[in-house]
C-alpha cells in the first residue's frame, strides 16, 4: 500500500500527529482526510500515557499530570475533553533533614534546622557575590550550575543528591544545558524569602495541573483516538525494516508500505535497529545516546490519605534508594477505591536494591510516618520497570543529537517525542510536535 505519511508509534505524539493531520486537510478544504497510516506495537494506542487498574485502584506509568503553556493546545484538549478534565492545584513536599518543606527546595529552606538554613543562605549569598563580581567561568556540567547560581550548600544537600538518583550517574557528568525550562531558578531575594517562610505557591512550571475527573490519563489518550479511522490504525503491529532511499516500510504484519515522509516516536536506538543505508558516523552518533531506565513501584494501600495531602515528596537523600513517591489519589480521589489510596514510588536508576529490598524500605518508610499499619493494608505492590526513562544529557548529548536528527530530517523522517527526539520533555510537547508536523507546509 501507499500512505502519504506512515506514523510509527501510538503515543501522543503519534496521536496528535494523526489527529492534526485530518483538521490540516479540513482547514485547507479538502474534500478527503489526510492521506496517513499509524502502527503502533502494542495492543493498544496510548504508549506511556496508559493507565493499569487493579482491584479498584489505578496507577500511570507515575505521574502524568498535564501542563498546558500553548493556547492551541489548551483549546485541543478543551474539544477533546469538555468538562471531563479537573484543575488540580499542585501540593508537593520534600522530605530531607527530618523535615517536610516546600518545593522547591531552594526557594523553601523554611522548615529545615537552622544551622542548615544559616548555611544555605550565607552559601546563597557567597555564590550570588561572586557573579556580580564578574570572571566566573561557564558552568562545565549541571554540579558547576548549581554551585554558581545556589551556592554549596542547597547543592550539595539537594540538587547532587536528588540528581544523582534521578540520572543514575554524577552531576559531572551532566551539562547544565538540559535545565532551562523546568528547574526553578529563584534569585537571590527569593533564597532570602524563602529562608524566612515567605511562600510562593507559583514556583515552577506545574503549580498546577490538568487530569481526567476519571479512569486516569488513559482516558484522555482515549478522547484523541476516538476520532481517528480505524482502518487507519494496525494495532500489534511494528516496523521491520525502512529504506528511507527507497521510500518502503517493510511491517511486521507482511504489508510493505511506501511513504512520502514519516513522523516517529520510537525510541531512537530502536529505530536504528530497523534502519537501512546509516551512515557509520550516525550509528556511531546513536551508541553516544544515553538513557536511565526507570523502576518503580505500584501501591494500593486500604488506608486514606496515605502521604496525607501530599500529591508527591521528593525524598534526595542518598540513603534511600528511592527519590520520589506520588499519591494519584490524593491529586484525583476517583484513582483509589473509597477509603483507599494509590501510589507509585520511582527509584533511583544507579541503586542495587533488589526489588524486595525496595518494598521493605518503601513500607517501612510509610509506616515511620504513620502512613501504613498492618502489612495487610497493602492490597496491591508491584514492580514495574521500562526500558527508558530519563535522557541523559552527558558532553555527548548535543553533538550526537543534532547530527542523529538533522540525518533523519534530511531523509524524511521526523523523529520526535521524548524518546524519538531524545529529549527532556512534558505530554504536551509530545502533543505540540505533532501539532507542527501536521500544520507544516503542505507538499
Amino acid at each position: 500500500m501507499h500512505v502519504d505519511t506512515l506514523i510509527l508509534g501510538g503515543g501522543l505524539l503519534g496521536l496528535s500527529g494523526a489527529w492534526h493531520l485530518d483538521r490540516a486537510a479540513r482547514d485547507r478544504g479538502e474534500a478527503h482526510l489526510a492521506d496517513w497510516l499509524l502502527v503502533e506495537k502494542d495492543a493498544r494506542l496510548g504508549g506511556l500515557t496508559r493507565t493499569e487498574v487493579r482491584d479498584g485502584y489505578h496507577f500511570d506509568h507515575t505521574g502524568h499530570w498535564l501542563h498546558l503553556r500553548h493556547p492551541e493546545m489548551k483549546a485541543f484538549v478543551a474539544e477533546r475533553m469538555g468538562d471531563g478534565m479537573l484543575r488540580v492545584a499542585r501540593r508537593s513536599r520534600i522530605w530531607s533533614h527530618g523535615v517536610f518543606t516546600q518545593f522547591p527546595f531552594q526557594q523553601n529552606l523554611h522548615g529545615l534546622p537552622l544551622d542548615v538554613v544559616a548555611s544555605c543562605v550565607q552559601d546563597a549569598i557567597d555564590a550570588a557575590i561572586a557573579t556580580a563580581r564578574g570572571g566566573v567561568a561557564p558552568p562545565a556540567n549541571f554540579r558547576q550550575f548549581c554551585l554558581q547560581r545556589f551556592g554549596r550548600g542547597i547543592t550539595e544537600r539537594f540538587m547532587v543528591p536528588y540528581n544523582t538518583k534521578l540520572w543514575g550517574c554524577p552531576p559531572e557528568e551532566i551539562t547544565a544545558d538540559w535545565c532551562a525550562r523546568f528547574l526553578p531558578k529563584p534569585d537571590l531575594g527569593q533564597i532570602v524569602a524563602g529562608a524566612l517562610g515567605i511562600v510562593d505557591d507559583e514556583a515552577g512550571y506545574n503549580a498546577t495541573f490538568l487530569y481526567p475527573r476519571q479512569g486516569g490519563i488513559e482516558t484522555f489518550a482515549r478522547s484523541i483516538a476516538r476520532d481517528l479511522p480505524a482502518d487507519r490504525v494496525r494495532l500489534s503491529t511494528w516496523p521491520v525494516a525502512i529504506d528511507l532511499a527507497a521510500k518502503t516500510a517493510r511491517l511486521s504484519d507482511g504489508c510493505e508500505v511506501t511513504f512520502r515522509r514519516i513522523l516517529s516516536s520510537v525510541p531512537l536506538p530502536d529505530l536504528f535497529t530497523v534502519l537501512d543505508g546509516v551512515p557509520d558516523a550516525i550509528r556511531a552518533a546513536v551508541g553516544q545516546l544515553r538513557c536511565t531506565r526507570l523502576r518503580y513501584l505500584n501501591l494500593g494501600i486500604a488506608r486514606p490519605a496515605v502521604l496525607g495531602d501530599i500529591q508527591w515528596l521528593y525524598v534526595p537523600e542518598p540513603r534511600y534508594s528511592f527519590y520520589r513517591i506520588g499519591s494519584f489519589s490524593n491529586a484525583v480521589a476517583s484513582l483509589a477505591p473509597p477509603g483507599k489510596s494509590s501510589l507509585y514510588v520511582e527509584v533511583g536508576a544507579d541503586t542495587a536494591a533488589s526489588d524486595g529490598d525496595v518494598k521493605a524500605e518503601v513500607r517501612a518508610f510509610l509506616r515511620g510516618h504513620g502512613w501504613l499499619g498492618a502489612d495487610a493494608e497493602v492490597e496491591v505492590e508491584d514492580v514495574r520497570h521500562l526500558r527508558y526513562g530519563y535522557v541523559v544529557f552527558d558532553g555527548a548529548y548535543f553533538g550526537a543529537r543534532e547530527a542523529i536528527l538533522g540525518w533523519l530530517d534530511a531523509n524524511g523522517l521526523a523523529s520526535r517525542g521524548r524518546y524519538g527526539g531524545w529529549v527532556y520533555a512534558s505530554m504536551e510537547d509530545a502533543m505540540w510536535e505533532g501539532r507542527q508536523f501536521a500544520f507544516a507546509a503542505p507538499p
